[in-house]
Parts: C-alpha cells; structure tokens; sequence
C-alpha cells in the first residue's frame, strides 16, 4: 500500500495496509495497551471489535490503516467513520502501541485520516461546514500536541459521570399519566428508535440523517455490536405514546461492576415534568439488583438540555473527562444543533 503519507515509516521498517476483520484478535490487546496508557482502563473486547467492524457503511479497505512492526506485529491503527448521511463531521480514531511512541505514526496515520475524510465532502451538501473531529484526555501532552499541529482546536468536554449505589438510591416520583412498559425486541426496536431520534435533536452537534439510516445504524448496534438488554430497557409511557426511555447495560465496558446507561433521553413535550429524573432514579435501583456496585453515563459537559444539572441532581460526580476537537477542513453553513431550543 503505496499511501503517501507513510513514507517515513517504510523507511523503518513497517508496514502499511488496511485492516481485515483477521486482524482483531491482534489488534484488540494493541488498542487495549494504548486505552489503559490514554485513559487509565482497557475498553475493548475481540468479540465486539469483530462486530465493530462490520458497521454497515464501514468499509475496512477504504476507512483503516494498520501499521506493521518488521516481526508484523500491530503498532498502530486509524479509523475513519463517515456512516451516516451527510458525514459533515468524520470521526478519527486511532491508538498506537504505547511502546512504538515518538516515531512518527501518529502523525502519519492522522495525515492519512485527514485525506481520507475529504472523500466525505462528496457527500455533503456544498453549503455545509466539514471538521472532523477527533478526542483524547485532557492534559495528554503528546496527542494534544499533535491535534494542535494540525490545526484541530477544542470544542467540547464530554463527562463520564458516576454514582454509587451501595445504598438504595431515592425512589422515582413518576409525573402523572406516565407508566413504564417493559422493551420487546424487536417490537419495539424501532419506536425506541423514534424517541432517541426526538429526544435528542436538541443536543449540541445532533445531525439530521435519513431516517431509514439511523435506524439501520441503530438496528445494527442494538442487535450486533452490542445486543440490547431488555430487562434493563425502560420506556416510559403516556397513553400510547412514549415520552422517553433509559437504555442502561448491567456492565461498563471498562468496569464490570458497573451498570451503565447508554441513552437516558425525553422528548420535549415532556421535559420539565420530572420524567428524565425518575427515568434516573428508576435505573440506578434495577441496575444495583442487578449486581452494579456503581452506575456510570457519558455527557456533553455543556448539554443544552441541561443534564449535567440533572445528574448532579440525582447523586452523580464528575468521573473522568474527554476532550473533543475539531479541525475545519471547509467553512460553511453548521449543520448541527448549536443552541438549545426556544
């Protein structure tokens, strides 16, 4: 693979090429050594990596790149993902062995992604504004350091926000009309969708896709990568209509002992009312009967929603936090949500 922006790295010795889904029972303890160094715990699994990449959309020759040690094995990998319609925001992933550190393949494999991102703009309407986007810890000198290189600036923080629930935690007070009905999968896969879809329009960067492919993206992550746990799917209902839902997990990737809430999300109709707090609530008890010692979330630290008051609120502390930056690659109109609703 004659990519142009390895050069330097064939003059070492390595290797360049696209991933093959034979690569993952290598790759993953790689990206694992690198997660741990980043941000202090292992986070992937080969079984959901094999089903990662076989994201509909994801296409391994064309989004990936490995690089090789002489002795072939894997010191670094970056991922490109522009699934969903228009990709106005690629998302750079990449890792590299903590041990093959300061020999240039960060800064080659995020050249490549770059140029692999500008195959979005044809998809894009020529109006949009195109920045890919990419994330780290903050105070991580190196990959700071490299994303500034580039140009990328910082544009959000994102929480992981945790609880303990060695005690019970409060009981829900349920606004009235509203009752919880337990998920059926598939039945309900795609009205839960619709409710995500509603729940979340109004958060920073939401993007308005087809429907028909965010709820094939939503199918195949909720069936594939990561089935749904139905008995931890809570959706809340008033008369026929679902006013919101909690899509919790009995583990964190990155901690056994802890339950994690994927989606906690209520549409606007019925914000203000106590819902999304009661939705909480609700989910940290069954998560603790289930055997959580701790219950965790991910959120946009400036949620214009406001759920980090929400959260803090129920009981929840500041956990970790990743720092998102951006890099226009072409000015134009911003296609996703800036503000909140009025």
């Amino acid at each position: 693979m004659k990519d142009p922006h390895f050069g330097h790295l064939r003059d070492l010795g390595l290797t360049v090429r696209p991933a093959t889904l034979m690569d993952v029972p290598a790759a993953v303890p790689m990206f694992n050594a690198a997660e741990a160094e980043l941000f202090g715990a292992p986070a992937y699994t080969i079984e959901r990596y094999q089903q990662e990449w076989l994201a509909p959309g994801f296409d391994l020759p064309r989004d990936t790149r490995l690089v090789l040690s002489p002795d072939g094995a894997i010191v670094g990998c970056a991922e490109v993902w522009t699934l969903s319609d228009p990709p106005v925001n690629p998302w750079i992933w990449a890792r590299v062995d903590p041990a093959w550190e300061n020999r240039g393949i960060g800064t080659a494999l995020l050249a490549w992604s770059l140029t692999r991102s500008l195959q979005a703009l044809r998809r894009v309407p020529a109006e949009a504004r195109v920045a890919p986007r990419v994330a780290t810890r903050p105070g991580h000198l190196s990959s700071t350091a490299l994303f500034q290189a580039f140009g990328f600036r910082l544009v959000r923080m994102n929480w992981r926000m945790v609880i303990d629930v060695g005690a019970p935690p409060a009981p829900p007070q349920w606004p009235a009309g509203i009752r919880l009905q337990p998920y059926r999968h598939p039945h309900d896969l795609e009205a839960v969708y619709r409710c995500v879809r509603d729940s979340f329009r109004d958060h920073w960067g939401y993007i308005d896709i087809p429907f028909e492919q965010g709820l094939a993206l939503f199918r195949f992550a909720n069936t594939q990568l990561r089935p749904a746990e139905a008995e931890a799917w809570f959706l809340a209902l008033d008369g026929d209509e679902m006013a919101g839902i909690s899509l919790c997990r009995r583990q964190a990737d990155h901690d056994p002992q802890m339950g994690w809430v994927d989606v906690l999300g209520v549409r606007r109709k019925w914000r203000q009312r106590g819902l999304g707090l009661a939705l909480l609530l609700h989910s940290f008890a069954a998560l603790r009967r289930m055997g959580a010692e701790r219950v965790g979330l991910g959120v946009d630290s400036g949620s214009l929603t406001g759920a980090t008051r929400l959260y803090t609120r129920a009981g929840m502390k500041l956990d970790r936090e990743v720092a998102l930056y951006g890099l226009e690659l072409r000015p134009g109109r911003e296609l996703g949500t800036q503000a909140a609703p009025t």
